[in-house]
C-alpha cells in the first residue's frame, strides 16, 4: 500500500458542472461525485429539494495536486457559495493510477 491524499470537497449541486474541469485542469485523473446531506453552521442539507442539494466530491492524488485543488476551489468558490474542501492521508492499492 502506497500513501496518497483524498481531496474531499462537499458543495452545493450547483457547481458540480463548474468544479470538474477545475479539478482536471489542477492535474487529477479522475473523481468520483455523489449526493450529500448532513447538518451543519448553515443549517439542514437534506437533498430533498434540488435548490438545497449537496455533492461530495472526492479525489485520489499526490500531494502537489491535491494542494492545487484545494487552493483552487477555495480560492474560486467559498466566497459565494456554501462548501467543505479538505485532504487527509490515504493509503491505497496501485497508487500509480492516481
Amino acid at each position: 500500500m502506497e500513501r496518497i491524499k483524498l481531496v474531499v470537497v462537499v458543495c452545493e449541486d450547483a457547481l458540480e458542472p463548474v468544479i470538474q474541469p477545475e479539478l482536471l485542469a489542477a492535474g487529477a485523473r479522475g473523481y468520483t461525485v455523489c449526493q450529500a446531506s448532513g447538518r451543519g453552521n448553515r443549517g439542514e442539507r437534506d437533498a430533498r429539494w434540488s435548490l438545497s442539494a449537496n455533492i461530495r466530491i472526492e479525489v485520489l492524488c499526490n500531494a502537489e495536486v491535491a494542494g492545487r485543488i484545494v487552493g483552487t476551489v477555495y480560492d474560486k468558490f467559498s466566497a459565494n457559495y456554501g462548501l467543505v474542501v479538505y485532504a487527509v492521508d490515504v493509503e491505497v492499492m496501485r497508487a500509480g493510477r492516481f
